[in-house]
């Protein structure tokens, strides 16, 4: 079931061998990888434990291996024999799983809260997400973030966690020239300090349990309407100003801005006349942009042409604020655990790391028991049994070996070269990962503009045969060919000669 993650293949018998180069050092067909020129430093990636981690944290059963599913899930996730994922966010639920179904029937959608219709709170309820947030906090996990996709429904104005259907109103004309239109606020500002209350003593009894939360980020996708399938809630941006200041003056005084960040609203995408809105609203209040540390985007349905875009705005209007990518997913229904979407995420997150500067870069759901293209590893509920997909490891030819800290750092590649590629300063190594999404394997030259010296090079490939296989590890030797397999992900980890 589980795939062994490092086979190390012999020299005589890799396909991917090293070839000294006599004729391919042309400027055109090359990776060019400048140490000197640097761009964001990284936090990590990560991805969301909605809705799975309240189910599968339950799942106690033992494989052949002898060890439990639960243990085996989260250890592809978060481990180093995993994926090691660096950020996991964690879904502060808003109580749906109290309520009745008329609005939707999935019950892994549906959330426990800790707050009872009394007024009083549990921390025993949610026990199996609980369970899987302090698993991958073991696992080596520093950074643990909870969001919430609405309030509790005892404090809605509805007593729902979506608003109502009948509700919906014009609000404006967007950039396209269309009416968009939304749903009321579903939360009063009368309840704004109670739900900063409730959010905030759940940071500090877990990170007295242990648990690092070093965020929180109360308002996820507010331009939405949300009128059923999920928990959700839609802000004006005056609301959403309103609702932060009431988390941020709690916050300073309960001394938590010192170890939990408030993080910014998570737009629906990183583009358009909505997300400004909401932006210059939070950063011409003078309390909250001295407080934000960066943007938060979701990543879904952006062209690289719309992102450049916004990078170009932030670029002129707020330089010195960075952006983290904090959820995305195709959005394609059919489940898929080949190479074709795995593509589809690596190209997403070149343009999220190259374009938009992403200084994190977290999925949605990593567990799915959906018909869609939506997990890193797909569960079937009933039998209590798990899949990897290749995304899963393509994810992982990012995360394992850029890890916080690291460096992005210049690279180009030549005009006859059909590929992508990012490349990073990792401390101790250089890791430079190639994206072929071509049907061929290609061939190409690494040229260093640098005085980095290196020992050795390993090299890791996703591909239809491989699951983040190490395929050699030798000697660095200059002035080689490097072959990479077509429709892959491969990751070049070069090692810094310490002398």
């Amino acid at each position: 079931m589980k795939k062994k993650m490092y086979a190390l293949l012999t020299l005589a018998a890799c396909c991917f061998a090293l070839l000294i180069c006599t004729a391919c050092g042309t400027e055109d067909n090359s990776i060019r990888v400048n140490t000197a020129k640097t761009y964001q430093t990284m936090e990590g990636f990560g991805a969301s434990a909605a809705w799975w981690a309240q189910d599968v944290g339950g799942w106690t059963q033992t494989t052949d291996s002898g060890n439990e599913i639960r243990t085996e899930i989260l250890e592809l996730l978060y481990g180093e024999n995993g994926i090691d994922l660096d950020i996991y966010r964690y879904n502060l639920g808003a109580g749906s799983k109290t309520e009745d179904n008329s609005y939707y029937s999935d019950p892994w959608r549906k959330t426990e809260s800790f707050l009872l219709p009394d007024g009083t709170v549990d921390y025993s309820r949610d026990a199996n997400a609980v369970w899987c947030m302090q698993k991958a906090v073991d696992l080596g996990v520093q950074n643990v973030v909870f969001f919430s996709n609405s309030a509790p429904d005892t404090m809605t104005i509805n007593g729902k966690v979506h608003s109502d259907a009948d509700e919906n109103r014009v609000d404006y004309v967007n950039d396209e020239g269309s009416n968009v239109y939304f749903s009321k606020p579903n939360l009063d500002a009368s309840q704004y300090q109670n739900f900063a209350d409730y959010t905030l003593d759940a940071v500090e009894h877990f990170r007295a349990n242990g648990i690092p939360v070093t965020a929180v980020s109360p308002i996820n996708e507010p331009q939405w309407a949300w009128q059923g399938g999920q928990e959700g809630c839609h802000y004006e941006p005056d609301e959403v100003v309103a609702l932060y200041k009431v988390f941020l003056s709690e916050m300073q005084n309960r001394g938590l801005t010192e170890t939990t960040e408030l993080s910014m609203f998570e737009s629906g995408q990183p583009f358009g006349d909505t997300l400004k809105r909401y932006l210059d609203a939070i950063m011409d209040d003078k309390d909250l942009s001295a407080a934000m540390q960066g943007m938060d985007t979701h990543s879904y349905w952006g062209t690289a042409e719309q992102k450049e875009k916004t990078a170009k705005y932030l670029k002129l209007h707020y330089r010195k604020l960075p952006v983290r990518c904090t959820e995305w997913t195709e959005m394609q229904g059919g489940k898929d655990v080949t190479m074709d979407s795995a593509l589809v995420l690596c190209n997403t997150m070149l343009e999220d790391l190259t374009i938009l500067n992403a200084e994190s870069w977290s999925y949605w759901i990593a567990v799915s028991a959906y018909d869609y293209r939506d997990g890193l590893i797909y569960v079937d509920r009933e039998a209590h049994t798990y899949e990897t997909t290749k995304r899963l490891y393509a994810l992982g030819n990012f995360s394992k070996f850029v890890k916080p800290g690291a460096v992005r750092i210049g690279a180009s590649v030549g005009k006859a070269l059909p590929i992508s590629a990012v490349a990073f300063d990792c401390g101790d190594t250089v890791a430079v990962i190639a994206v072929n999404n071509t049907e061929t394997e290609k061939a190409f030259t690494m040229d260093f503009n640098s005085k980095a010296k290196f020992t050795d090079i390993s090299v890791f490939v996703t591909d239809a045969n491989h699951d983040l296989e190490c395929v050699y590890t030798q000697p660095f030797a200059a002035n080689v060919s490097y072959t990479v397999p077509a429709q892959s992900v491969t990751t070049f980890v070069f090692q810094k000669d310490a002398a």
